[in-house]
């Protein structure tokens, strides 16, 4: 009788059991979120705890790493200091400089290079300028021409920078006896400038002013004895030059040694060697930083 009945009410037993499961699932459904729920809650909870405790501290750093941070740049300042004791004499230049008086300068300079060169026996090319052929002409050519005033005082000061770091080491190669002084290049200041004593790499800076970079190029030829004495000199030169790459061609050979083995011991002796001399190429870079401004707070008080 029951299975008749289940028989003649199949539908009705069909969705009784599909409403059942689909109740289960449901149900099943609501626990899932449920249980999500619970979490998401908790962890919004820690976040809020979190964001409490974010709230009710103090803003800013700690007492302890804001002294650390001072003795830090203090270090650095020290650091710096002692750097610019060591490296930081730099090359003043005359605020009231004209075109003309560079030129005054850059003969007087000349003048004086070329009698110690002759005086130490020290060949120098006809006409030699050092560097400076474009301004020394003949006839002689004014820098900065129809420029600004404040482009005309850049462009002064960065030729008596020039002027001055190729007296030096022009100098240290007269006073270390090298043979001939070949050619000098520096980087060009002026468009309209150029020729074989142009050198092509810029003068550059530190994006943060800290310092200046003015690339050169000497041409020497001299002993290995002579080129050692020029290396040294730079190192302890009162400017800060950097030599960024020396070629040298020519290098002396070994010594060759003749050698007696008949009666009593072996002796070395050395043979007669011809003097050889180095063609040298070297590239020597400035590096200027800046000075620091005088400090202004009491400047017009007396005795200041």
């Amino acid at each position: 009788m029951n299975l008749k009945w289940l028989k003649q009410n199949a539908l009705i037993v069909g969705f009784v059991v599909g409403f059942l499961i689909l109740l289960g699932g449901v149900i099943w459904l609501q626990q899932m979120a449920s249980a999500k729920r619970t979490d998401i809650d908790a962890a919004l909870d820690e976040q809020m705890s979190q964001l409490q405790h974010f709230l009710q501290e103090k803003p800013g750093p700690s007492h302890e790493n804001i002294e650390i941070i001072k003795k830090d740049r203090e270090q650095v300042e020290h650091l710096y200091g002692q750097l610019m004791a060591t490296v930081g004499h730099g090359i003043e230049t005359p605020a009231d400089l004209r075109p003309v008086g560079f030129l005054q300068l850059m003969a007087s300079t000349f003048a004086r290079l070329r009698q110690a060169a002759d005086t130490a026996g020290i060949k120098l090319p006809d006409g030699f300028a050092f560097g400076f052929g474009h301004y020394a002409g003949p006839p002689p050519t004014l820098p900065a021409k129809g420029l600004s005033p404040e482009d005309t005082k850049r462009i002064l000061g960065l030729l008596v920078k020039q002027l001055r770091a190729i007296d030096q080491i022009s100098t240290l190669l007269i006073d270390n006896h090298v043979d001939e002084i070949n050619q000098i290049r520096r980087s060009e200041l002026e468009s309209t400038a150029g020729g074989t004593e142009a050198f092509d790499v810029p003068i550059t800076s530190d994006p943060n002013a800290l310092y200046e970079v003015l690339p050169f190029e000497f041409q020497f030829t001299c002993t290995s004895g002579s080129l050692r004495a020029v290396l040294d000199g730079l190192t302890k030169s009162e400017l800060f030059f950097a030599v960024r790459r020396v070629q040298v061609a020519g290098e002396t050979p070994a010594s060759d040694k003749a050698t007696t083995t008949t009666g009593g011991p072996v002796a070395a002796v050395p043979t007669t060697q011809k003097r050889t001399r180095l063609t040298v190429t070297m590239r020597v870079d400035l590096i200027e930083f800046p000075q620091k401004e005088p400090d202004k707070k009491g400047a017009g008080k007396p005795g200041a």
